[in-house]
């Protein structure tokens, strides 16, 4: 029987600051989040498309001719995932979870935190909403999470 052999790592931290430029869109989109806990879009006037996240073209059309719209910040669970392990690699006692929501009447999804739930209750196409921090920043965590909807 082979022996097992020690495998060797390093224990470190490296922080990394950064900062970069949320484009047209992104600055439209975390400013309303942020001073009016709006989940904004962008409707293409061609194909009708509503784009959540928000983009300057049609990524169908390829046209540049786009509104403003706002969505509600409810919508279903397109797909979720769970993790029994921090980000540093730790074992945790409860998971946390991540899905994609598709915003009502929106085509696309927002890859966000789910909270309030069991991941045995989550279901794919279940209603969920958003919960919003009390003191917003301009950032996506001004939604902190979205949870279970009551229809």
């Amino acid at each position: 029987m082979a022996k097992k052999k020690a495998v060797l790592s390093i224990d470190g931290e490296i922080q990394i600051n950064y900062k970069w430029s949320v484009g047209k869109a992104g600055d439209r989109f975390f400013t309303e989040l942020r001073d009016h806990k709006k989940i904004m879009g962008t409707k293409c006037r061609q194909c009708g498309r509503i784009l959540v996240p928000p983009r300057i073209f049609c990524e169908e059309c390829f046209v540049e001719d786009m509104e403003w719209v706002e969505v509600e910040p409810r919508g279903s669970l397109l797909t979720f995932g769970e993790s029994y392990f921090s980000t540093d690699g730790k074992r945790l006692k409860e998971p946390w979870m991540l899905g994609i929501v598709r915003l009502k009447g929106s085509n696309g999804g927002l890859i966000h935190f789910i909270r309030e739930s069991r991941p045995e209750d989550l279901k794919i196409g279940m209603p969920v909403e958003a919960v919003f921090k009390s003191k917003p920043e301009g950032n996506i965590m001004d939604i902190l999470y979205f949870r279970p909807a009551n229809n």
